[in-house]
């Protein structure tokens, strides 16, 4: 796909690529009818013609065309365009506003840490948007980092609203698959339950965990492991340097029941303000059932209210929109990382999420109905004498034809999000070019948790260099003819070369000549 520079439905002129991503490319681009730049957001050619991502592409026009709001950024359009002639491209696009600033994981990747108060100010805007999101019903489902967007002007905007779902809206997966980024992704979700919008505060949460840590909650080789560490694991203490109420405020958007987390965003912005305020929070109140209602102890205030905004500073001019996969930044690693269980208790786990229908799409997906599979919860009432459903094992349909001629790294991720155990091998050929995929086996259907082998081209070393022939004495041939070199008769050549040149020769002869020439051998 290379649009630069093509006009887009007649009107969208694309300047600048800013970022590339699972399912396309965002352009910075002109709106020459109205005069304005833009961010347009083109779908992946190998997309296109496929009807379920396209009805993402366009559910996720439908979503955010609904949604206005100063903490949204703002979408203006959605189109595509057929080719004239068939085998042409076919590009789908939506047009939304260009945000100049950064990204918030281009932040972080830059200074790692964040203070409370500036943590405070973007987490506040950031629930803020995804408060007026929920009143329309619509969750989000993929907060991170990289869709949180931070203005010159000190505005936060959330985007990409590619794998969000409304309430009314027709699902678009099948049941138990698991849509979102591993690693802001809420225990139901990672369990196969559906999202709702604590499911979004959860992933603020980490988000502002990983603000004012500088690492990640949970981080694993694979995303099958961080998404059970979501589920059974606690993250890290916070820093001690973090202020008590703040420290509360990210425990309790953390909570591993959602109905013990603040229930939607607009209860997440509340209490936010009344932190910054300086007065304390009352926690969420869990939800009715069997256990009497309890409501968390107000948190002390703090000796300074927080600012309402964060300063303003030197960011950059370029557009903030950053629509690629969180980055896995080895300088914010925890050096303390988690050990990882022993690693057949960690696949029998994996084999059972899996079963439930676990399917992690870090580049999007759509509208996922709840588990059939049976949940245990701590707070359960007495178990019921109904047997319960059997889970469905939803299988991988693997081409490797898909594969074939593709960045290996970009394949390990996708087979690795898709559930599949990745085994690369390298095949040396010049044929190839370095580090694309020559081959993925095996073929067809396969259970979650299958190993896949992928084959993918290094270049030969280059060939030994070849070794000089050492001169070998010649052998006298008594049989020679005597016009053979003179070295074969040495008894009759050897006066001829003792003998001096005078200087005088023409330089042909044994230098016994005269001639203007140098003598030769003298």
């Amino acid at each position: 796909m290379e649009p630069n520079g093509r006009l887009l439905g007649g009107r969208y002129e694309l300047t600048a690529l800013i970022a590339t991503g699972g399912m396309g490319q965002v352009w910075q681009g002109r709106d020459t009818v109205l005069n304005r730049d833009v961010a347009v957001k083109v779908l992946r050619d190998e997309y296109t013609g496929d009807p379920t991502f396209l009805a993402r592409f366009r559910a996720e026009a439908q979503l955010a065309a609904g949604l206005v709001h100063p903490n949204i950024a703002t979408l203006f359009d959605y189109g595509e365009v057929a080719p004239a002639d068939p085998r042409g491209e076919h590009l789908a696009y939506l047009v939304m506003e260009l945000v100049r600033g950064e990204s918030l994981s281009a932040l972080l990747r830059r200074q790692r840490r964040l203070p409370p108060e500036r943590t405070l100010a973007i987490l506040r805007q950031s629930a803020a948007g995804l408060a007026a999101a929920h009143a329309a019903g619509v969750v989000h489902r993929d907060v991170k980092p990289g869709n949180v967007l931070l203005g010159n002007d000190g505005s936060v905007k959330i985007t990409d609203f590619g794998v969000a779902v409304s309430a009314a809206s027709v699902p678009l997966t099948r049941t138990g698959q698991v849509i979102g980024t591993a690693h802001y992704l809420s225990p139901e979700q990672a369990q196969g339950h559906r999202a709702s919008a604590a499911s979004d505060v959860y992933a603020l949460g980490v988000v502002g965990y990983e603000c004012l840590s500088g690492h990640r909650a949970f981080d694993a080789e694979s995303s099958v492991q961080v998404a059970l560490m979501h589920i059974r694991d606690n993250p890290e203490p916070l820093p001690d340097d973090v202020p008590a109420p703040v420290r509360a405020l990210v425990e309790a958007a953390m909570v591993k029941d959602p109905a013990d987390r603040f229930p939607d965003g607009a209860a997440f912005r509340d209490a936010i303000d009344q932190v910054m305020a300086g007065r304390g929070f009352s926690g969420p109140v869990a939800a009715a059932g069997p256990a009497a209602t309890t409501v968390m102890p107000v948190v002390a205030a703090p000796t300074a209210e927080f600012p309402a905004t964060q300063p303003r500073g030197a960011w950059s001019s370029e557009a903030a929109q950053d629509w690629s996969p969180e980055p896995a930044e080895e300088d914010r690693e925890d050096s303390r990382r988690r050990r990882l269980l022993v690693p057949l208790l960690a696949l029998l786990v994996v084999a059972a999420v899996a079963l439930g229908g676990w399917q992690m799409l870090t580049s999007g997906g759509d509208d996922d109905r709840t588990a059939t599979a049976p949940t245990t919860s701590a707070t359960s009432s007495a178990p019921t004498s109904s047997a319960p459903a059997q889970p469905t094992v939803q299988l991988v349909d693997l081409t490797s034809t898909d594969y074939v001629g593709r960045p290996v790294g970009d394949v390990q991720a996708e087979l690795t999000g898709r559930g599949l155990v990745v085994t690369l091998a390298a095949q040396e050929t010049s044929d190839v070019a370095d580090g694309l995929v020559t081959g993925v086996t095996p073929d067809g259907p396969l259970t979650p948790n299958s190993p896949v082998t992928v084959s993918y081209a290094v270049a030969p070393p280059p060939p030994p260099p070849t070794p000089t022939p050492t001169p070998t004495p010649t052998v006298e041939d008594p049989g020679a003819d005597e016009s053979e070199p003179a070295e074969t008769e040495p008894e009759e050549t050897e006066p001829e070369q003792q003998l001096p040149g005078d200087g005088n020769g023409d330089g042909n002869g044994w230098g016994n000549g005269r001639g203007n020439g140098r003598g030769g051998n003298g």
